[in-house]
């Protein structure tokens, strides 16, 4: 079984995410990709895709965050996307309390650095809103008529993680 047989058309997911932003002027190449997000629709399916694409990995985390865990893999090869882009890092969300949607690919972790205010400013006119999802993790995100997403951080997740002093576990 191949990755994209788990998490779905990551390559179709990421192309759609790009042409949108084009669309509304904001050009992501150049910037590093942080993380693709992938929403679960239950505790039990969490657990198996977890475990399968621990298959894949070299690395796990796991921690807490609204009162559900969130599983993040390191995988082994990064997956080739369009456009000269990879990305290597997966981040798994069951739901949170009180909560449906069905499993999918849902949003797109970009890395803008240390501009992210300035990125924000900028582009203000289409930015959806600001997550406070930790005191060190704070990134703007655009929400499309889709249901997907695609965030902007100053740091990637893989450096949030061991920044908020969680580690990650060789599989």
């Amino acid at each position: 079984m191949e990755i994209k047989e788990i998490i779905g058309d990551y390559s179709t997911f990421f192309a759609d995410i790009f042409d949108r932003l084009q669309k509304l002027g904001i050009d992501i190449s150049g910037y590093p990709l942080s993380h693709l997000g992938i929403k679960i629709a239950s505790f039990e399916e969490y657990e198996h895709l977890r475990d399968e694409i621990k298959k894949y990995s070299v690395a796990f985390a796991e921690n807490e965050h609204n009162g559900r865990p969130i599983g993040v893999m390191r995988l082994r090869t990064p997956l080739e996307l369009p456009n000269g882009f990879s990305v290597d890092i997966l981040e798994l969300m069951p739901p949170k309390p009180g909560s449906n949607y069905p499993t999918g690919l849902e949003h797109l972790g970009v890395v803008v650095g240390k501009q992210l205010g300035e990125f924000g400013t900028t582009h203000q006119s289409v930015i959806t809103g600001r997550q406070d999802q930790s005191p060190i993790c704070k990134p703007f995100f655009i929400a499309f008529d889709n249901g997907k997403r695609v965030k902007f951080y100053d740091i990637a997740l893989k450096d949030v993680i061991e920044q908020e002093g969680k580690v990650f576990i060789s599989v």
